[in-house]
């Protein structure tokens, strides 16, 4: 079968290697879609990035049930699923417990049920402590910021303050129904959002980029005794922050995101449900699509971040 790996910054190839044979209690689930995570990307472009051996990677898989291991019985073959997987998704199979595979309706698309990045919004809204009638503001609205601004609504806030410097971003926060959208690249976010707020600042704020200036952002816009949610995957260095205003806040700082397999499995269980009942909605946060074969194409894409870039989907 085709599986990609990496080797290096900027050096993903797909190679011929044995299909897998699912294990006892396992499913091997032909793949569909897998989604390109930031993640990744850090990987992909970071230049001191090295790796003795190839990493087959990619973890935000859904397929169709195509091999029972022995003695698993949750599914049958054909079935369709979204699986939890750090086994190398961007393959044409991959074996997973049973256990870790969700099961999708007949009519959900493979490329909206990416569980895993759904999974982790849904979690992180959960987290977040969110509370009827909240102000709620989210710095950074890209795909995974997409997903948490519903579940930050879902979870009942009243007022949504979505702040990016992308045009793509910003429209997608008012297509999303963000209350007031702010665009960073023509002024300062945090103290908009204390003008919004008559000088108190967000309930909530959800860092969602990962990057030091909106970390920065978030701690200046939470109000005293307010929730800062650190959402974005930080990664290409070290951050600080200034612990003196969190201390004369008396911020709640919640790093949400989970590593636990059951809680992964449970946000996307949740996630899912909210998807089919039409309470979810993924298909606007997808921009661009490639076959496995042009997967280098797509880091490249990612990267680059071209006009209306939101999300990476690798399709077989």
């Amino acid at each position: 079968m085709k599986a990609a790996a990496i080797y290096g910054p900027g050096d993903v190839r797909v190679l011929d290697i044995d299909r897998p044979a699912p294990e006892p209690g396992e499913v091997l689930v032909e793949v569909k879609a897998c989604g390109l995570c930031s993640s990744e990307l850090g990987m992909w472009a970071d230049p001191a990035f090295k790796t003795e051996e190839p990493i087959f990677f990619g973890h935000e898989v859904s397929g169709v049930v195509a091999e029972l291991g022995e003695g698993a019985s949750r599914f049958a073959v054909g079935d369709r699923v979204t699986i939890f997987t750090d086994r190398g998704g961007y393959a044409e199979y991959v074996a997973v417990p049973e256990a870790w595979a969700v099961r999708l309706d007949a009519g959900t698309p493979f490329d909206w049920a990416l569980g895993e990045p759904i999974g982790c919004a849904m979690n992180g809204a959960a987290r977040s402590g969110i509370e009827v009638g909240d102000t709620v503001a989210l710095i950074g609205v890209g795909f995974m910021g997409g997903l948490i601004l519903q579940g930050a609504r879902l979870k009942g806030a009243s007022r949504i303050i979505a702040v990016d410097a992308r045009p793509e971003s910003l429209a997608l926060a008012r297509a999303l129904g963000a209350d007031v959208v702010v665009d960073a690249s023509k002024e300062d976010a945090a103290r908009r959002i204390l003008e919004l707020t008559g000088g108190e600042g967000a309930d909530v704020v959800i860092e969602a980029t990962g990057k030091q200036g909106a970390l920065d952002a978030a701690t200046d816009a939470a109000r005293i005794r307010g929730r800062l949610i650190i959402f974005g995957y930080h990664q290409g260095g070290k951050r600080t922050i200034d612990v003196q205003a969190w201390n004369w806040k008396g911020l709640d700082v919640v790093n949400a995101h989970e590593r636990d397999p059951q809680a992964y499995l449970k946000g996307i269980r949740t996630g899912i449900k909210l998807l089919e009942a039409s309470q979810l909605t993924v298909a606007p946060l997808l921009s661009h699509y490639f076959e496995l074969k042009d997967i280098n194409a797509a880091f490249r894409t990612a990267a680059s971040k071209p006009d209306g870039f939101l999300k990476a989907v690798v399709t077989f």
